[in-house]
């Protein structure tokens, strides 16, 4: 049977052919797209995951620009990894634990995320001993090997005393239950781990930097073209065209992506089925350094 669509892919295929209502919600679900400098670092999380438990265990601290990849990976790691029902044993195994670190570094509020996450219940006005005591107890009776902390650089927020209260906490779970330890956040919390000498020797960073035009970046677009269902070829890796996402998106992939989602429903809106450098200047968009803005006078 001939193919009417050899620039989309096995998934895309599926879905360009269903109604324009559909194939928008399927564009603006999205999708997990294994771009390099990510299987890289997935490669470093699955051998902490393998790792035997000693007494210092390596950890990982993911670092990049807001909105870059670092919680689809995190996240895509958890869905790689899910709980084990253990219908013969008196606990769920669960490897593998993904929270937000707290808004500011509160130990107490740090602890009842852990818990959430496992859908334990816990008493409010248990004092930070008791909870870290409990929240051992259950770690270890899941059999927790990694816990996941994203938007880590919340632990600057607050004053010394309790910054270094929820650093002690960090260090306390790793080396009290020898798991890994994979945080992510954005640079401040690369400098914030580099003024502790133990939170720096024990964590080993790795970067996303933003993208640029290069042929990783040409891969990416074109990934991005084999997922997205329009029924004719938009060529993204053209020059003209990447180049105008690139600086739309301002080279952080979480905006390159929805700039293309919201191109994409544009095309299928308007009947022209592909994305264009017109369709480009059509949608509604603002870059990212300029969302911060005083608001208008009234």
């Amino acid at each position: 049977m001939e193919n009417l669509y050899p620039h989309l892919g096995k998934d895309a295929t599926k879905l360009v052919d269903l109604s324009d209502r559909e194939r928008i919600f399927a564009i603006q679900q999205g999708s997990w797209i294994p771009y390099p400098r990510a299987k890289k670092i997935l490669e470093r999380m699955e051998e902490l995951f393998e790792y035997p438990r000693i007494d210092r265990m390596p950890n990982l601290l993911i670092v990049g620009a807001s909105n870059n990849g670092k919680s689809k990976i995190l996240r895509h790691f958890d869905e790689m990894h899910k709980p084990d029902p253990n219908p013969e044993g008196e606990y769920s195994i669960i490897p593998v634990i993904y929270i937000e670190a707290p808004k500011k570094p509160d130990i107490n509020d740090f602890y009842n995320r852990i818990l959430e996450a496992i859908w334990q219940p816990y008493s409010i006005r248990a004092i930070n001993s008791e909870k870290e005591r409990g929240v051992m107890n259950i770690l270890r009776n899941i059999q927790l090997k990694i816990l996941m902390v994203d938007e880590i650089q919340h632990i600057i927020a607050g004053g010394p005393v309790k910054r270094q209260e929820f650093r002690n906490g960090l260090k306390s779970l790793g080396n009290e239950l020898r798991i890994s330890i994979i945080c992510a956040g954005v640079e401040e919390a690369f400098n914030a781990f580099n003024t502790d000498p133990q939170l720096s020797n024990r964590f080993e960073p790795d970067f996303l930097p933003k993208w640029k035009m290069d042929n990783e970046y040409g891969d990416l677009l074109a990934s991005f073209e084999r997922r997205i269902p329009l029924k004719k070829p938009s060529n993204l890796r053209g020059p003209a065209i990447a180049q105008k996402v690139l600086w739309m998106g301002e080279g952080i992939l979480g905006e390159i992506h929805e700039v293309l989602k919201r191109a994409a429903v544009l095309a299928i809106k308007d009947k022209s089925e592909q994305i264009t450098l017109e369709i480009l200047e059509k949608i509604r968009w603002t870059m990212p350094s300029k969302r911060k803005v005083a608001p208008p006078p009234t």
